[in-house]
């Protein structure tokens, strides 16, 4: 009868481990690598907010920021709805909300001055739950 047994519970521990790496973990992994990639953007384009009066270099960069702003407005929103619903209620309880972080890159995309820029990106940091020190 164990001979019989073992392959049909091997069958199912494999079908649930599919189920669970496909619906679960690939959803919440790609949603931490974007949430890495907007925290990555947010330091290398710091000093481009305003390219008015600044070398060709500075306004190519000014550019990029605003196209990798959208794009991560988008893929976050998108990843967020393919997130388990525990993961949701998760992301909830430490108050991270990516649908408000995607307005808010979509806002930082369209700002041309320093102060909006910097309130824009204090709120980024507030709704992806990223914190400034490293000691926490």
């Amino acid at each position: 009868m164990c001979e019989f047994l073992f392959p049909i519970i091997g069958l199912f521990a494999g079908g649930v481990g599919y189920l669970i790496v496909n619906f679960w973990m690939t959803p919440l992994l790609k949603y931490l690598e974007i949430k890495h990639q907007v925290t990555s953007d947010l330091v290398f384009y710091a000093n481009v907010i305003n390219a008015n009066g600044m070398n060709e270099r500075m306004e190519k960069l000014l550019l990029e920021r605003r196209e990798s702003n959208r794009k991560h407005a988008a893929e976050i929103r998108a990843s967020f709805f393919r997130l388990p619903k525990w993961y949701r209620y998760i992301l909830c309880s430490r108050n991270e909300d990516p649908v408000a972080a995607s307005k808010n890159l979509i806002c930082l995309s369209n700002t041309h001055e320093e102060d909006q820029a910097t309130k824009v990106i204090n709120t980024l940091k507030k709704n992806l739950n990223i914190n400034d020190n490293i000691n926490e």
